[in-house]
């Protein structure tokens, strides 16, 4: 007896329904976390190239922009 346990807690299932909404709302997660993550180094880049320390990206919004 020395491999005594206590009751062992009860198995829980995991359905179609949960996995696919914990699939859905994890890759929406990941969505919403990369496009937060562009527009914040999008507004950084045009901040420094404001301040002429990036050049390189202002040529490129002054082609963008048309400006």
């Amino acid at each position: 007896m020395a491999h005594e346990q206590g009751p062992l807690p009860p198995q829980s299932r995991l359905s179609a329904g949960t996995a696919f909404k914990a699939g859905f709302f994890g890759a929406f997660g990941v969505l919403v976390f990369w496009l937060l993550l562009s527009l914040v180094l999008g507004v950084v880049a045009l901040v420094l190239a404001a301040l002429d320390v990036l050049p390189g990206v202002a040529r490129v919004f002054q082609a963008v922009t048309g400006s």
